[in-house]
């Protein structure tokens, strides 16, 4: 079965830092979303398992 997507709530960033994810995202060929994507994945994957207590962001 494939995986049910859905869309987030846009997100404000700085102008220089949309214009890193997007020249990120075209050195690696792979569309912006994607890049989204993994980002989100891998700071939940790192904060996840720890207490709000000890995440570095906040």
């Amino acid at each position: 079965m494939a995986e049910e997507k859905t869309t987030l709530p846009p997100a404000r960033v700085e102008k220089a830092l949309k214009a890193r994810l997007v020249a990120y995202a075209e050195s690696q060929e792979r569309p912006v979303s994607w890049v989204i994507r993994k980002a989100i994945q891998e700071y939940l994957a790192r904060h996840e398992e720890g207490s709000l207590g000890q995440d570095p962001d906040r």
